[in-house]
């Protein structure tokens, strides 16, 4: 199950003063959950990355900027255990080749924004080790369909779901006894910023970054 918000629309049409009908349904939809979640960021769901002089930019290789921490809390009403999605909505802008952590997988990089057709880089989201009510957790995903829950094999970075990939993490003591529900989980995370060769770039101006992404929570 995962966190929705449902909605009702109303609509109506004119019709001939005669043609009255004598009938009329109304549909109430809702799902009551066992418990609530709020997510947030600490410090703020933005993470300003300053102004970057494009005469510390390599020229014709990547440069990695300074790395920033980041960390998704996840306050529940109740014990649970839960999943995260993470979607990115500037994906048509990752700049093929960026490597991260020695990865270039297009999965484990997100867009950073493009200008006048020029994609300037992409970031990446290295995991640390996740707590639930304080107590140390391991990382584990699931993709598809899969039955089992399994440790990440490549470098600790976040995926991204594909259209179709159901790829979602979690984290708990091990991988047989899986997710750990619990009240407070804290997932932390080092955003990993990289910006493509300058000489790609039209930087006799300033380019704006404009990375995005969405954190969707799942109630197991």
């Amino acid at each position: 199950m995962r966190k929705t918000f449902r909605a009702i629309a109303v609509a109506s049409a004119l019709i001939p003063t005669l043609a009255m009908a004598d009938s009329a349904d109304l549909s109430i939809t809702g799902t009551i959950i066992p418990t609530s979640c709020i997510p947030g960021f600490s410090g703020g769901n933005t993470v300003e990355l300053g102004n970057i002089p494009a005469s510390s930019l390599n020229r014709d290789r990547q440069t990695e900027l300074q790395n920033h921490n980041i960390t998704l809390s996840v306050n529940c009403s109740a014990n649970a255990p839960m999943a995260i999605k993470v979607h990115d909505n500037q994906a048509s802008t990752q700049l093929p080749g960026i490597v991260v952590d020695g990865t270039d997988w297009a999965m484990y990089i997100y867009g950073i924004g493009e200008v006048a057709g020029a994609k300037i880089g992409g970031y990446g989201l290295r995991f640390g080790t996740p707590t639930v009510d304080g107590q140390p957790s391991m990382v584990m995903y699931k993709q598809g369909g899969m039955d089992n829950w399994t440790s990440p094999e490549t470098a600790k970075l976040v995926g991204k779901n594909a259209e179709g990939g159901n790829l979602r993490y979690s984290w708990g003591a091990s991988l047989a006894a899986g997710p750990t529900p619990g009240v407070v989980h804290i997932f932390p995370m080092t955003l990993v910023p990289v910006i493509g060769p300058s000489q790609d770039l039209p930087i006799t101006s300033e380019i704006a970054l404009n990375g995005s992404a969405t954190f969707e929570l799942l109630y197991l």
